[in-house]
């Protein structure tokens, strides 16, 4: 084979049976997820860090792990994402418990109003590891519910809740379920259509719950046009037949088209639910926080004109991907493996960032050498419209130097590489139910990072478009190729040249995602899995169920 194989037969004869799915494990689950709310509820001092750390850290990886080891769902994808999504939590776990503590590190950003009610102040109150705060002006907080937010008000730090308070636990609450952090100090970047109405703070849920159907709906048809494709047109290729090797260019853009639209569809189908339910709660309570309001709940995704405009890989894992995994990602990959541990030089945003950039900052060419709190990715700011117009901090600045690229390229690596391990617990748990590897069948260490190869070679393209960009952008300034306003042929002429280079280097690397899928047997439709209606299915080649 050229390399050595790690066979993993003892590690896999020790883990218990799966078995389907049934509601104890549901509990399991959902049951670790609310220890880690209500252990927030207590005071963020030594004793009962230690607890956080001895006792519920433990008890909640273990449960999470077992959801991976031990139980089976009967739709492959769905267990393969289930799993991923209990690794997701497994991280959150050690950063909020471990590393980063979440009272030290995560802040919401709400209405100046909200913490100044009567005041004038413009202060910005920021939360101490103890839990209280300190302010120029005092002030105490209101409650959480804001009846009407005025577009042009400034937003800030919200001081973190009393222990053993509502307050505190609908803070952790919303820690929890903000995978995105919508609402917090460490919001993923959202396109500007995601923080427009229907998005907005003023957007109506009738408008909001309208766009988001019609949405889903959209979704819904494209996906299952793909997935008759994938069951029907392409089955031989997903059931494990025939080699990726052996398709033709066309076959290879449309099956991994095919593959990609799964994982997109499959993210807004859980995503569209869970928003609904928070919404209408919010709707029927009068609650109108970033949990419950509908501008807590923007799209998972960038449109495909959003990355026309600004095309790039940067774009597309930045602000296009949907984000969910951005903040563990940075904090342990970036910071806490890259920084503190191998001790390269602090690039882009602390673990806990009280200010935050500006499009005037991140859009300029030199962002990614400016020193914390500036992301080495672009960023947007805050979905508050005084933020475009606010003064840009005057913040240090680093000249990007061949060192400086390095480390950075070595830090992203780890990020990717993270992620890479967190999809690829997906493709453990997906051997264990398909390959039953306890009847006999070895299983070896290259069998489960299949999908990793995708993430790490990323940086690659990431550090390849940096380079031709920056380059390019100081020729264009240092020789004035346009007096005045470039025309409208050279910037359609550049977006167009972005847009192929980054569907190009996407569709090439996608090999080792779409092969890795279909060799763990995702996309399985033999033996008794069940069988779904499907539109296109019938209308094209007469067959109803797939």
């Amino acid at each position: 084979m050229g390399y050595i194989q790690i066979p993993l037969y003892e590690l896999v004869s020790r883990l218990p049976t799966p078995h389907p799915k049934n509601g104890m494990d549901a509990f399991i689950g959902i049951g670790a997820v609310h220890l880690m709310i209500l252990a927030h509820l207590t005071p963020h001092t030594g004793g009962w860090r230690l607890f956080r750390m001895g006792i519920v850290t433990p008890l909640c990886l273990a449960a999470f792990g077992y959801i991976v080891v031990a139980q089976i769902e009967k739709d492959d994808l769905t267990h393969w994402g289930t799993c991923v999504l209990m690794c997701i939590y497994s991280m959150r776990v050690l950063e909020y418990f471990v590393f980063f503590p979440a009272e030290e590190n995560c802040h919401r950003v709400v209405p100046r109003s909200q913490v100044h009610p009567r005041g004038t102040s413009s202060s910005l109150k920021i939360p101490l590891s103890n839990g209280h705060s300190h302010s120029a002006s005092g002030g105490t907080p209101t409650k959480h519910t804001i009846e009407k937010v005025d577009e042009e008000e400034v937003l800030i730090a919200e001081p973190v809740p009393a222990p053993f308070t509502w307050k505190k636990l609908y803070w952790s609450w919303s820690l929890l379920w903000s995978y995105r952090g919508i609402g917090w100090n460490y919001q993923c970047p959202l396109p500007s259509e995601s923080t427009r109405h229907p998005y907005s703070r003023k957007s109506s849920r009738l408008a909001w719950g309208y766009a988001t159907i019609r949405y889903y709906a959209i979704g819904y048809i494209i996906d299952d046009f793909f997935r008759s494709i994938r069951n029907i047109y392409g089955k031989e290729f997903f059931a494990g037949n025939i080699p990726y090797t052996n398709l033709t260019q066309f076959e290879r853009g449309l099956y991994s088209t095919a593959v990609v639209i799964r994982v997109w569809f499959g993210l807004i189908h859980s995503w569209t639910i869970t928003a609904v339910i928070f919404v209408t709660i919010g709707g029927v309570l009068g609650w109108n926080d970033e949990i419950f309001a509908p501008w807590g709940w923007p799209p998972m995704f960038g449109s495909l004109g959003q990355l026309w405009k600004h095309p790039g890989l940067s774009t597309m894992w930045s602000k296009t991907w949907h984000g969910y995994n951005r903040r563990w990602l940075y904090v342990l990959g970036w910071i806490g493996i890259g920084e503190n541990i191998l001790g390269l030089t602090h690039t882009g945003i602390s673990s806990h960032p009280n200010l935050y950039p500006s499009d005037k900052i991140t859009n300029s060419s030199n962002a990614s050498g400016q020193i914390s709190p500036t992301h080495p990715i672009s960023t947007s700011s805050f979905s508050s419209s005084s933020s475009s117009s606010s003064t840009s901090p005057n913040l240090p600045t680093r000249r990007m130097s061949t060192r400086l690229m390095i480390e950075n390229l070595i830090k992203s690596f780890l990020t990717f590489l993270l992620s890479g391990f967190n999809h690829d617990v997906g493709s453990f748990a997906l051997i264990l139910k398909n390959n039953r590897p306890q009847l006999g069948q070895t299983t070896y260490l290259t069998d489960i990072f299949r999908l990793t190869p995708f993430f790490v070679v990323q940086p690659i393209g990431l550090a390849v478009e940096a380079f031709f960009k920056t380059n390019y952008r100081k020729t264009k300034t240092r020789f004035r190729v346009f007096k005045g306003k470039e025309p409208n042929w050279s910037v359609f002429v550049e977006r167009l040249i972005g847009f192929i280079w980054t569907w190009t280097w996407l569709g090439w690397t996608a090999r080792f995602f779409v092969e890795g899928m279909v060799q763990l047997g995702s996309y399985r439709r033999d033996g008794d899995r069940e069988l779904y209606w499907s539109l296109f299915g019938g209308l094209i080649w007469g067959k109803w169920y797939i």
